[in-house]
């Protein structure tokens, strides 16, 4: 009557296809990180986005993702990306289409890029030169005129859409 009975459960595994997507999305979109106390020297290319905490004395090229440079984080070199995000310091050149500096962030240096925003708080010492993104290129386009009524004497013109 009080005796411990004992039961069989089956277990089935059971597979959950959103853990699959998720996996898949970090897979694709990888992060590398320079740890706080730690030093780098030379240069390094990646594919994703990079974040930096330490000190990294080198070039910086990245891939379809973004550097970020923490709070921590020092950078001494050229920083080449879609996206730079500055919240520590940089001594070179940053070229990107969207450039940020955040409140404790500071740039000295050359800034090339297509947008750049300062927030309050964050330096910028240096040199700006902007370059035209690739959207914006697109969007600009020459399109020919098509002659309708057929005469050989004119000459065909384009015109310069926006789009």
């Amino acid at each position: 009557m009080f005796g411990k009975k004992t039961e069989t459960v089956a277990v089935e595994p059971v597979s959950q296809a959103g853990d699959d997507k998720k996996n898949a999305s970090v897979e694709a979109r990888r992060c590398t990180i320079v740890a706080k106390s730690s030093v780098f020297k030379g240069d390094i290319d990646v594919e994703g986005d990079i974040q930096i905490w330490g000190k990294v004395i080198g070039n910086i090229r990245v891939k379809e993702g973004a550097i970020r440079i923490m709070h921590a984080g020092r950078v001494e070199g050229e920083l080449n990306a879609p996206e730079i995000i500055i919240d520590g310091n940089v001594e070179g050149t940053c070229c990107a289409a969207t450039l940020d500096i955040l409140e404790h962030g500071e740039l000295r240096g050359i800034s090339r890029c297509g947008s750049m925003s300062i927030k309050r708080g964050g330096l910028f010492f240096g040199q700006s030169e902007q370059i035209e993104n690739k959207a914006t290129l697109a969007s600009e386009r020459v399109v020919p005129i098509k002659d309708t009524n057929n005469d050989k004497s004119k000459d065909k013109a384009t015109v310069k859409t926006s789009a």
